[in-house]
């Protein structure tokens, strides 16, 4: 079964990070058991946020199967989040 990965990159310096990932908490007990989510602590892994080319936060990366489908920067709306996350789990069958 194919794997979707949400990945939550956040900052203590980001004030907004904090909205985002009251949000992120939300989708996963919707998506709970379908998605996996990784929040990621920038301060405290650095090298994902190197290898990501992560350069603003909050920036949530949507993978499959370890490929990335979609990128959003700056704090996006959880309508926008649910929905492109449906739409990775309905293409990465």
């Amino acid at each position: 079964m194919p794997r979707v990965i949400v990945k939550n990159f956040w900052s203590y310096d980001a004030e907004v990070c904090n909205v985002q990932i009251a949000l992120i908490k939300e989708l996963e007990s919707i998506f709970r058991g379908r998605v996996e989510f990784d929040h990621i602590n920038a301060e405290e892994r650095k090298e994902e946020v190197e290898k990501y080319r992560v350069k603003e936060f909050p920036t949530i990366i949507i993978e499959c199967d370890g490929k990335e489908r979609e990128r959003f920067v700056g704090l996006t709306q959880e309508l926008f989040l649910k929905r492109a996350i449906e739409r990775a789990l309905e293409s990465c069958r």
